[in-house]
């Protein structure tokens, strides 16, 4: 659990993080969203105390993080920034190791979580370890700037704009094995984004900045349906909010029983993109199959609409 109480930055007379709270459940991804200068990256960067609070407290699982010094707390506390930071004279399996090692891991058990880690990420270790970052794509760069700050097994990690510098391909293929290492791990992430889609999709909760003060704080759905205020609804934006309330939920969420023609919709597929099938092919209804093939049902068009209304 990650909680921040009344915390705020100053410098000198400039307020850039203005008495923020909200706790991070464990085992959750927040997103944290905003525009330029709102003080998102400062409000993350006082969680492994990079940038030191000028009041307040942030505690993780109830202990104050200036317990210890920032150097040990850092090392606890995954960290993965856009452009990825990987140290350009080191190869992959030696940036991936790199926390494990200022640890004093033994180099056996660095060289089996380097290789668990670089397999879970599609780089084949006997393929990629003794590469370097130049060698690499930027989607790979990103892989590997994530497994890095996995590579000691943190409780937290932290994650500023870690996609903004990827193509709009790579950066879904990105977001979605995110997704899946949160679910593997449970590690409690907070992701910092200027791009409220992103925010959305990878979110069970958003805090939403502006002018470095915390202007909501609720899950994906409450803040589509019930803004806090004029600039929230803004960057939701007025015109998506049916489309991104259904990419939130999954197919297998609304699957009814019977049968249909077409192309049949995976289980976990986003219910947006069901919807979209539909309409493009001018179908009432599609199949919805499980992850080994099997029927489970269908999903129409009337079901979706009604799931895009606004929450009463």
């Amino acid at each position: 659990m990650i909680e921040i109480e009344s915390v705020s930055k100053r410098y000198g007379d400039t307020t850039v993080v203005d008495d923020v709270s909200f706790t991070v459940e464990p085992h959750t991804m927040t997103t944290v969203v905003g525009t330029s200068g709102s003080g998102k990256t400062t409000l993350l960067r006082m969680i492994n105390r990079l940038v030191e609070p000028t009041s307040g407290v942030i505690k993780l699982d109830g202990v104050d993080n200036r317990s210890m010094p920032g150097h040990e707390l850092r090392r606890r506390i995954g960290y993965a920034i856009q452009g990825h930071g990987l140290f350009p004279h080191r190869t992959v399996a030696q940036n991936i190791g790199t926390v494990p090692g200022l640890l004093g891991w033994e180099p056996q058990r660095i060289a089996a979580r380097v290789e668990e880690l670089m397999e879970l990420f599609q780089l084949d270790p006997g393929e990629f370890g003794h590469r370097y970052p130049h060698e690499l794509s930027g989607g790979q760069q990103q892989r590997v700037g994530v497994a890095r700050a996995l590579a000691a097994e943190p409780n937290v990690l932290l994650m500023d704009e870690p996609f903004g510098a990827l193509d709009p391909i790579i950066r879904s293929k990105a977001q979605e094995d995110l997704l899946a290492i949160q679910r593997r791990f449970g590690t409690t992430i907070i992701l910092v984004t200027h791009d409220m889609e992103e925010a959305i999709h990878l979110g069970g909760r958003i805090a939403v900045m502006d002018g470095g003060r915390l202007l909501q704080y609720a899950a994906p759905a409450n803040i589509l349906a019930r803004p806090a205020n004029e600039f929230v609804e803004h960057l939701v934006g007025a015109g998506d909010r049916a489309f991104r309330l259904l990419s939130i939920g999954r197919v297998g969420d609304v699957v009814e029983p019977g049968s249909a023609e077409g192309k049949a919709m995976p289980a976990e597929a986003s219910q947006r993109d069901a919807l979209d099938e539909l309409l493009w092919s001018g179908r009432a209804a599609l199949p919805v199959v499980a992850a080994d093939g099997s029927a489970l049902g269908r999903v129409t068009v009337g079901t979706l609409v009604r799931r895009a209304a606004r929450p009463v």
